[in-house]
């Protein structure tokens, strides 16, 4: 219910905004889809950071084993991962089944 305002400015409330259309299945279910795999590339990029933290690739330059075990991490999510992509991909809506 909307009331005039009736002050010394003599506005009046305006009507609500007509709902914006949502946008299509289709985009929506590709961005959820991204998001979940870039969760998951997060995820096994922190795994691999850990797992390879006694090895010779971790005392080498701190840049390139930072790169290389972000690399890993999206390579590993990209190709299937541990299924956490889907996971997510399901709570949040997505098209995954």
């Amino acid at each position: 219910m909307t009331l005039p305002i009736t002050a010394t400015t003599g506005l009046t409330a305006a009507a609500p905004a007509a709902a914006t259309t949502a946008p299509a299945t289709g985009t929506q279910d590709a961005q959820i889809r991204e998001a979940a795999e870039g969760f998951e590339g997060i995820f096994m990029t922190m795994l691999s950071e850990e797992m390879l933290k006694g090895t010779d690739v971790a005392k080498g330059n701190p840049l390139y084993s930072g790169l290389m075990t972000e690399k890993l991490g999206e390579s590993l999510a990209q190709s299937g991962g541990i299924g956490l992509a889907d996971v997510i991909e399901r709570q949040l809506g997505g098209g995954a089944a």
